[in-house]
């Protein structure tokens, strides 16, 4: 069991729109998925972690929504049609965010991390469902989802999952040696 989990961990890897095939995920599918993120560790239970989810004409008009907003930050259009082709290969989006702890119990800093390890079980998780996946951070996309969805200040974006099925298996990513981040004091 223990080498299993190794192994999981260590095969956990970004998964692109353009590896993505053309079967279905469904609603219940992605529910099924966002189940993992309850189990990561989080201060105080406050769970932060806030999960938007696009499929269908709602993930178009996001989609265009954001290729308008990324055009106008990069100051030329055309910009951000890869946004737009990247959603059209994606059959889910994510947005992926936190919420602050509005009663300040727990340090902000706090709260994207345990947002962070939930991302990661999802993450992990996708590939046991047939999924792939990986998270975008572009500053013009996290500006354009806050200001869709009309989030208040205390909801922060931190980026887009792409979501699809995928049978890509991604090549061994080298890794540093444990040594090389690690001082030990005996």
């Amino acid at each position: 069991m223990e080498k299993q989990i190794f192994e999981i961990l260590k095969g956990r890897r970004a998964i692109y729109p353009e590896q993505f095939n053309d079967e279905e995920i469904t609603p219940e599918a992605v529910q099924q998925l966002l189940e993992v993120m309850r189990y990561a560790p989080t201060h105080r239970l406050t769970e932060p972690w806030r999960i938007h989810v696009f499929m269908n004409d709602e993930k178009t008009k996001l989609a265009h929504f954001l290729k308008n907003k990324i055009d106008e930050a990069a100051g030329k259009p055309g910009k951000g049609e890869r946004t737009v082709e990247k959603f059209e290969r994606s059959q889910a989006i994510l947005v992926v965010g936190y919420q602050k702890d509005e009663r300040e119990r727990v340090p902000e800093w706090e709260e994207l991390a345990a947002t962070s390890m939930a991302v990661q079980n999802l993450w992990i998780y996708t590939r046991t469902m047939g999924m792939g996946g990986y998270l975008s951070t572009g500053k013009a996309t996290i500006d354009g989802v806050t200001e869709y969805l009309n989030l208040p200040e205390s909801e922060v974006v931190l980026g887009i999952f792409y979501l699809g099925r995928s049978t890509h298996i991604p090549r061994e990513r080298p890794a540093r040696s444990v040594d090389e981040f690690t001082k030990w004091y005996l």
